[in-house]
């Protein structure tokens, strides 16, 4: 008779149940469907943003073809014009389609140059060399919006959607196991509640890095189709909403830990961030603070960083009113410092009460 032999099975460590936490997490949340909506919410916003200009008339590229060009004579100082200079109002001017005619002759390329530089950044303007007075000019050419303008209508939304991620699923990570009541299930098992913890974090910021990475892919795509090109801080933009992404998913996990229900959880997630700290950092602009320490304001980041150069703080007075209006941007150097810290100090603090926090009912 074969004797059996029964190998002891040993337990899979700390580090090594984070894993298995992380994945099943995954699971409950393409079960419930939140993964998959949150996508949806996504693909909405991005059609609607990119067809609503095309919709109403205001396509991001095209060809303007004869179009009657004022030619004006403007006194630059360190730049000799003698003769005059007509402006381009596009985005960008594909330079090698540009044609120039003069009373609906073609203009020869030597009487004329083309520069989006010579007068600014941005600037698109055709130079002449040759006496223009007494004649009409037209000019064709294909032109597109700017990357930077382009993505900019979409990474504005980038914020919110970060919020929606962390509702989703960070808000009632830790409270629905004591409102459910399924913590008498898993708090007796052998696992630590800091392994638990950081499994369902983990979980919870995969899901949401995979809705924000898809949102700014299918951005860069239509950047690249539609304007022929990505603006130079456009993964720049991409860090920062990671990092705010963090720092939101972490204070989520914070008020999960505080909060006795999941409808609360949720709500005061969702409108700490799309209202009240706004609310405190639009204060601001009245009377004369500026919130660098404030996690939402130091988001402003994201959009921010795309325009070039860099906005600068500015005031404007109301005269009639008594009033000064400012308008603060964050500094991005401080901004990632405040966002990281805000990251690192809510998931300490939740861990911690996490680990304390006992079932009770």
């Amino acid at each position: 008779m074969s004797q059996q032999q029964h190998h002891a099975r040993d337990l899979p460590t700390d580090i090594e149940q984070i894993p298995i936490v992380w994945r099943y997490e995954l699971l409950k949340y393409l079960r419930s469907k939140r993964l998959i909506g949150s996508v949806a919410i996504a693909a909405l916003v991005i059609a609607l943003i990119f067809i609503v200009p095309l919709a109403t008339g205001s396509p991001y590229s095209g060809t303007d073809k004869n179009v009657k060009i004022e030619v004006t004579s403007p006194i630059v100082p360190g730049l000799q014009l003698p003769y005059g200079v007509a402006y381009l109002n596009r985005g960008v001017v594909v330079a090698d389609s540009l044609e120039v005619f003069q009373d609906g002759v073609p203009e020869q390329a030597g009487n004329w140059t083309f520069s989006s530089t010579a007068l600014g950044q941005g600037v698109n303007v055709i130079l002449f060399a040759h006496n223009t007075t007494g004649h009409n000019y037209t000019a064709t050419f294909k032109w597109h919006n700017t990357s930077e303008s382009f993505a900019s209508n979409f990474v504005g939304f980038a914020n919110l959607l970060i919020v929606i991620c962390a509702t989703f699923f960070g808000a009632d990570a830790i409270v629905s196991e004591y409102q459910a009541r399924t913590g008498y299930l898993i708090f007796p098992n052998p696992i630590r509640r800091s392994t638990l913890y950081m499994g369902k974090f983990g979980a919870s910021m995969t899901a949401s890095i995979l809705v924000i990475a898809i949102f700014y892919a299918v951005t860069g795509i239509l950047s690249l189709v539609s304007v022929s090109g990505l603006d130079k801080y456009f993964f720049l933009s991409f860090a920062f909403a990671l990092e705010y992404l963090l720092a939101v998913m972490a204070i989520a996990y914070l008020i999960s830990t505080l909060m006795k229900g999941t409808t609360g959880a949720t709500v005061l997630t969702f409108f700490l961030f799309v209202m009240i700290l706004p609310i405190v950092d639009s204060i601001g602009r009245v009377s004369g603070f500026k919130a660098s320490w404030s996690v939402t304001f130091s988001a402003g980041t994201i959009s921010s960083i795309l325009t070039s150069p860099y906005p600068t703080d500015s005031f404007t007075e109301i005269p009639h009113a008594g009033l000064t209006l400012h308008t603060y941007y964050p500094d991005p150097a401080i901004a990632a410092l405040v966002i990281l810290a805000y990251a690192l100090v809510a998931v300490v603090i939740s861990m911690v009460l996490f680990r304390r926090k006992e079932m009770t009912g």
